[in-house]
């Protein structure tokens, strides 16, 4: 057995979400997908495109070692359809840093240049669960084979209370042309995050 940190985090209904480590090693995810078709036909005809999306975020997620996942996947009018994931990943943090000020002076805040999409905003906030470190912007992201990605980014890193590790929710989405309304939608769901007493879980 081990010590987790217990928390809560809400996503849209919309969205898929699952438990990591189960979905890489049994048969949950193929279970989630007929469970939603079941209830929206119109998934149907996407069933293959809906797995291999889930699966492959699963994937992702395992082997960076995240504690929570969840996908969105949604068809939004005028603009097709909306991805994005959201992980939570629980670290040691910086050694010898566990205020806020010192988490954020190690991130390095970068401004939109010429002929550069990527640019990082780091600021100190205060959110529902407590004071955190928020670094959004547009980031490329290593998509394997030596390729990579623009993405829009929001990392929010939480310190645990009476602990010496920090909580990070990252959400981010490739979708560079809804930058402005994604980094809201990213506010809206790593502001629900709020910690609950500690808890035994089993070790995997």
């Amino acid at each position: 057995m081990t010590v987790a940190t217990a928390y809560t985090l809400r996503v849209p209904e919309s969205w898929w979400e699952f438990d990591v480590w189960r979905a890489t090693r049994t048969g949950d995810l193929a279970r989630l997908v007929d469970s939603r078709i079941a209830g929206d036909r119109a998934l149907a005809p996407h069933r293959g495109a809906l797995l291999k999306l889930l699966r492959d975020a699963a994937g992702y997620a395992e082997r960076h070692g995240a504690r929570f996942c969840a996908v969105s996947a949604d068809t939004v009018d005028g603009a097709g359809t909306l991805l994005a994931i959201a992980m939570v990943f629980e670290t040691a943090g910086p050694p010898g840093l566990t205020g806020v000020e010192a988490i954020a002076g190690q991130i390095t805040a970068r401004a939109p240049v010429p002929g550069s999409p990527s640019w990082r905003r780091v600021e100190i906030v205060d959110v529902p669960a407590g004071r955190a470190v928020r670094v959004s912007g547009v980031e490329p992201a290593e998509m394997g084979g030596g390729r990579s990605l623009e993405t829009v980014t929001m990392q929010t890193l939480i310190p645990i209370p009476e602990g010496d590790g920090v909580l990070n929710v990252v959400l981010t989405s490739p979708q560079v042309q809804l930058t402005e309304p994604m980094l809201d939608l990213f506010e809206a769901v790593s502001d629900t995050l709020t910690f609950v007493p500690s808890h035994f879980v089993p070790s995997h």
